[in-house]
């Protein structure tokens, strides 16, 4: 992992680089070598692990070329550019195209580096965090690598927060298309007045407020990958389009006549049953069959259990326990492993990330574990879902609050007053939500959670006397 070793910072020989520099640099964490970037190529067998790519912007002819350089790096780089104060367009335009970090020549600080190191950390260790750990997941995994190499249209099923974009952009890597972009859509978050003009594009004056022709996702993603995520979400308007453009492989931007060729491969999600949907005459059966030549099925997270531990350290790097070498005692490693997580890898790491700031530091036991509470009480007993306490005894978890089993009660512990505060302050944030967006739907976006979700919270809220606010006037 990123954490245990210093980073490696490759410094652009370009860039001046004095004593008092390279002290700091190393007195942070990173070991700085000065490389000439472009015979970077002879030393790349003798860089071990990730790296950080210190650039200047003065070092290639564009931006373009300096991207295409770092792709075809034979190591995982976080790319850091520096601009000079005259340049903040560049630097703007180098964080579009890719580049993780911009420095401003002659005012970066200590602080600037250790942001860096920060952000580098988080996003060299995605790198590391696909967890294939369980059998199962081993299974997964050479199944991603087959498809990605395949280059057919594949469907991933499976429950919310399994895992199914990062399976995608496994997939986009094992393709032959990954030196070209990863282009993720939201299909549930596009406005459906606007989800054709953000697909397709469209052409200047095609619509009020059009004031210049714009590319779609299609074209974004041009010899590259495009992944619909919650692709039942669309319209059924909108889904007769996209089957023509997966089909002919070109696009129509709103208000062109004209067709444009694209050259894209197509990676859906979805956690809806699509063969029900077509039934109730809510999917197109033709578009179905078009983006499942290859369908597969991801597992939630209780039927692959030897991940969870993985996951754990993972979440705990990224969210404060860096250099800690036990941070979690045996009796809450078997409440996280005996858990059924209906909410999937998103609940573990909200889990992760409560304790974590709960313990303060320290070591995290049972009681900074509180588990998320059941989404619907009523459907408790088909959820099934059962929870070990320190008693060793498993039973079903019939109460809607946080906890894992008879613990999360027991007398003599604040648990109960820390619930009420958390509850309260959850209720405090919903609150505000509601009152600052259009709709309860906009609000449950904004909130990460379902509609569903946030009635059965107000209706919780209404039973312990909070005034539920109007939603904001349009």
């Amino acid at each position: 992992m990123s954490d245990q070793q210093n980073l490696t910072l490759l410094w652009d020989d370009t860039i001046s680089i004095d004593e008092a520099m390279l002290s700091l640099l190393r007195n942070i964490g990173l070991s700085p070598l000065p490389v000439n970037i472009h015979t970077l190529d002879r030393i790349e067998a003798d860089i071990s692990g990730p790296a950080i790519l210190h650039l200047s912007a003065e070092s290639f002819a564009s931006l373009e070329a300096t991207i295409g350089f770092i792709r075809k790096l034979a190591f995982e780089a976080f790319s850091v550019l520096r601009i000079q104060p005259h340049q903040i367009e560049l630097g703007m335009e180098a964080v579009r195209l890719g580049f993780e970090e911009v420095v401003v020549d002659g005012t970066e600080s200590r602080k600037t580096w250790e942001r860096v190191i920060e952000k580098a950390a988080t996003s060299l260790l995605k790198q590391d965090s696909y967890v294939f750990v369980d059998e199962t997941s081993q299974h997964l995994l050479a199944l991603i690598e087959r498809v990605g190499a395949s280059e057919v249209n594949a469907l991933m099923n499976g429950p919310t927060g399994s895992g199914k974009e990062v399976l995608a952009r496994l997939a986009h890597d094992f393709s032959p298309r990954n030196q070209g972009p990863f282009v993720p859509v939201n299909c549930a978050a596009l406005p459906e007045s606007l989800a054709e003009s953000l697909l397709f594009g469209h052409a200047k004056g095609a619509f009020t407020g059009a004031t210049k022709n714009t590319i779609g996702f299609f074209e974004q993603a041009e010899n590259g990958t495009l992944f619909l995520d919650e692709v039942g979400e669309l319209p059924l308007q909108v889904q007769a389009k996209l089957l023509r453009a997966i089909q002919e492989r070109e696009v129509t931007p709103v208000g062109s006549a004209d067709t444009k060729s694209v050259n894209v491969r197509i990676l859906a999600a979805t956690n809806r049953d699509l063969r029900q949907a077509i039934r109730k005459g809510v999917f197109r059966e033709d578009l179905y069959f078009r983006i499942s030549t290859f369908r597969i099925n991801v597992p939630g997270l209780r039927e692959r259990r030897d991940d969870i531990l993985p996951l754990c350290n993972y979440f705990l790097i990224k969210h404060g326990h860096q250099g800690t070498d036990t941070p979690i005692a045996p009796d809450a490693l078997g409440s996280l492993l005996s858990y059924e997580w209906p909410g999937n890898v998103r609940e573990l790491e909200n889990v992760i990330q409560r304790a974590v700031v709960l313990s303060a530091g320290g070591q995290i036991t049972s009681q900074h574990l509180f588990f998320d509470e059941p989404i619907f009480a009523e459907e408790q007993d088909s959820i099934d879902q059962f929870n070990v306490g320190q008693s060793g005894q498993v039973g079903v978890a019939t109460s809607p609050q946080f906890g894992a089993g008879p613990s999360a009660h027991e007398p003599g512990t604040s648990r109960e007053g820390l619930q009420s505060a958390m509850e309260a302050n959850e209720f405090r944030v919903i609150s505000e939500t509601i009152r600052n967006a259009r709709t309860r739907k906009e609000a449950a976006a904004r909130l990460g959670i379902s509609e569903r979700t946030l009635r059965y919270k107000v209706s919780r809220m209404k039973d312990r006397g909070f005034d539920i606010p109007k939603k904001r006037s349009a």
